[in-house]
């Protein structure tokens, strides 16, 4: 019999039906990973080719040899309004309204080799990329252009990546969209009903639960959500309380660094380096401080495909439930 739970922050709905299953290991890709160079003369994201690239806007180095990168994405979405000489006026073409195309749409470049990847590299490079992460955001945070800060990666080609070498992106928006407002207003109506975070009494209720754990430190745990949307939905969220990325202390960059590694390596191994997306979810940084929202980070596996049904109504229709996954995940050995 097929289940339906509802996310505890978002009230969405998710319909688990066990029976259209797959056995939990016949998720893993079945063709087997090519093997990669470490420098390819054509990729402009490797070391040697920075000439490939836009100018870079921040870097982290040892010496003379850079270790992480961000550039502007020479493809953008959106451009600073001094480039396109703009403004984030909005403007009225009745009944429609439209304003120009206001920005900031930047490459993380993860690592110098082309065959790197966040599952396998060193505690110390992942920890570099969480600082590149962190510093963008405070940067663009202070420009009163920008409402809202996504930073997401899109690893493999059904994710959206559209180049191997290992990297994210973020995109700086002058407005914030209803799907964030949304998330935001279901968090505070929870606040005004019971007192607390939404995120926090999740995090004590999985701590004490665990059967939907992933991964814990000091700072930081990982967990297959209760109404996962998809196979393997796994969030990472910090203990403390923070609702603004920003928020995050220079000193638990190593911390979130060691979970995001330790969560993508078990799925690198369990499922045979699958596709995947992941996204910072934060609130806006004007909205730093607020009590009832939590940043975190979530995990989308692109394991099956949303259909008709999913894409008409917004309810997913998950086939495995989040306490097997995360009891395979658990006991996966990296």
């Amino acid at each position: 019999m097929s289940i339906i739970r509802q996310d505890l922050a978002s009230k969405d709905w998710t319909i688990f039906s066990t029976e259209r299953a797959k056995r939990p290991f016949d998720y893993k890709k079945e063709e087997k990973k090519q093997v990669k160079k470490e420098y390819l003369k054509n990729c402009p994201f490797c070391r040697g080719n920075e000439h490939m690239t836009p100018k870079e806007i921040y870097s982290i180095r040892q010496g003379n040899d850079w270790k992480v990168r961000v550039i502007p994405n020479k493809f953008p979405a959106l451009q600073a309004k001094e480039l396109i000489k703009a403004t984030t006026e909005r403007h009225i073409k009745e009944p429609y309204l439209y304003m120009d195309g206001i920005g900031s749409h930047e490459v993380i470049i993860e690592s110098p080799k082309h065959n790197d990847s966040l599952p396998i590299m060193k505690i110390e490079q992942v920890d570099r990329v969480i600082q590149a992460y962190r510093q963008r955001f405070i940067n663009l945070s202070k420009s009163e252009d920008y409402q809202l800060i996504i930073i997401f990666r899109n690893n493999g080609k059904i994710a959206g990546s559209s180049l191997e070498h290992p990297h994210s992106q973020l995109v700086a928006t002058p407005f914030v969209p209803s799907y964030v407002r949304t998330k935001l207003y279901e968090a505070q109506r929870y606040f005004d009903d019971f007192g607390t975070c939404v995120y926090c009494d999740m995090i004590k209720y999985e701590l004490k639960n665990r059967e939907r754990l992933i991964y814990e430190n000091d700072n930081f745990i990982a967990f297959a959500p209760f109404a996962s949307i998809v196979p393997y939905n796994i969030i990472i969220i910090p203990k403390k309380h923070m609702s603004c990325f920003l928020e995050l202390p220079e000193n638990e960059t190593r911390s979130f660094a060691h979970s995001l590694k330790i969560v993508l390596s078990k799925l690198y191994y369990l499922l045979n380096d699958p596709d995947y997306n992941y996204v910072i979810d934060s609130t806006p940084p004007d909205k730093s401080g607020e009590r009832h929202y939590h940043w975190h980070l979530e995990i989308l596996p692109r394991l099956t495909t949303r259909a008709g049904f999913e894409i008409g109504s917004g309810v997913y229709i998950n086939t495995i439930m989040p306490e097997t996954c995360a009891r395979l995940l658990r006991d996966c050995k990296i």
